[in-house]
């Protein structure tokens, strides 16, 4: 077996273009505020909704009958009539 001349191998330089600041460690604080920061929007959301279906619930049960007594205006009895 035969090895290449060294000449025929291929060498790509490396160039550092500068001297690169290590990355900033992150502590358990900053990763707990992270939490509560997205937990804390997903809370604030269904709030919102809930109150937006509460209010919807609100405004058609005052604007709709449930029952027959209430749309024969709360008279329970209405045979008697």
């Amino acid at each position: 077996m035969q090895s290449a001349p060294l000449d025929a191998i291929t060498v790509t330089p490396v160039t550092r273009t500068g001297i690169q600041q290590p990355a900033r460690e992150v502590g358990m604080i900053e990763v707990a505020v992270a939490a509560f920061d997205l937990t804390g929007l997903i809370m604030v959301a269904a709030l919102a909704a809930g109150l937006l279906a509460g209010a919807c619930y609100v405004w058609y049960r005052t604007r709709h009958a449930i029952t027959v007594i209430e749309s024969r205006g709360n008279n329970p009895n209405f045979l008697r009539e």
